[in-house]
């Protein structure tokens, strides 16, 4: 973990509420691990702003954001050449299994899973939404061997049906899962993987005011107590989270 100065390189939109920031920061981009993620300081706010890297690079990472307060409708408005500061990468990320690989992202959850799905030599990539125009997968331009798939609720694009129901169609015996979205689709799926006793990895979304386990704002249950997502997880066995 260290704290630097990025460059800002690209700021891109992918929909009509998510945006993609690139930035130039060697330093974190070089020892950041699938699943982890960085504390920015947005720019005329106190409080950092926790954001998953979904792709690191020639010396810089890309976040993908979704706008939904003040401060990531300020983050949207930075320019190529301004700076940043920015504290990572933070916490544990994915831990690759034997054995083909699923990943369930969930809306802007599938951004926690860009990396995992590149450093893998092969794996199959499900993005899930409402309807098409909330995916945004394919333009991040993932190399071939990732077998990129999609899955709608009202079934506008790919597979028709949530992505705990595509799980049900589609896990097979030897398969491992890494999966980030909404709670209810990780219970869902954390109740069919151990039906089916297929190991997964979640990787949890929540609120990190610090990013370094010292406000317990972050706090979730396990099986053996409660842990701190930023500094714990925020990638956890699928079997180990309680899902209230």
């Amino acid at each position: 973990m260290m704290e630097a100065r990025a460059f800002v390189l690209e700021s891109k939109p992918l929909t009509e509420d998510i945006f993609k920031l690139k930035l130039q920061i060697p330093e974190i981009a070089a020892g950041v691990q699938a699943g982890q993620f960085v504390h920015l300081q947005v720019p005329g706010f106190s409080l950092r702003r926790p954001f998953t890297v979904a792709d690191a690079e020639d010396g810089a990472i890309t976040l993908v954001i979704r706008r939904q307060g003040q401060g990531t409708k300020a983050l949207e408005q930075v320019n190529k050449g301004d700076t940043l500061q920015i504290l990572g990468p933070l916490g544990n990320g994915f831990r690759p299994m034997p054995g083909p690989a699923l990943l369930l992202g969930g809306g802007i959850g599938a951004a926690a899973l860009t990396l995992l799905a590149r450093r893998l030599q092969r794996c199959t990539f499900v993005m899930g939404g409402r309807s098409a125009k909330e995916l945004w997968l394919d333009t991040l331009n993932l190399p071939p061997a990732v077998d990129l798939q999609y899955a709608t609720d009202d079934g506008s694009r790919g597979f028709a049906g949530n992505l705990v129901r595509y799980a049900g169609e589609n896990l097979q015996p030897g398969m491992w899962v890494a999966a980030c979205g909404p709670q209810p689709m990780l219970a869902g799926l954390q109740s069919l993987l151990l039906q089916r006793d297929i190991p997964g990895q979640f990787a949890l979304e929540a609120r990190m005011a610090c990013g370094l386990g010292a406000c317990m704002g972050c706090t979730c249950k396990t099986a053996t107590g409660n842990a701190l997502v930023c500094k714990d997880g925020p990638v956890f066995t699928a079997e180990e989270v309680v899902f209230a």
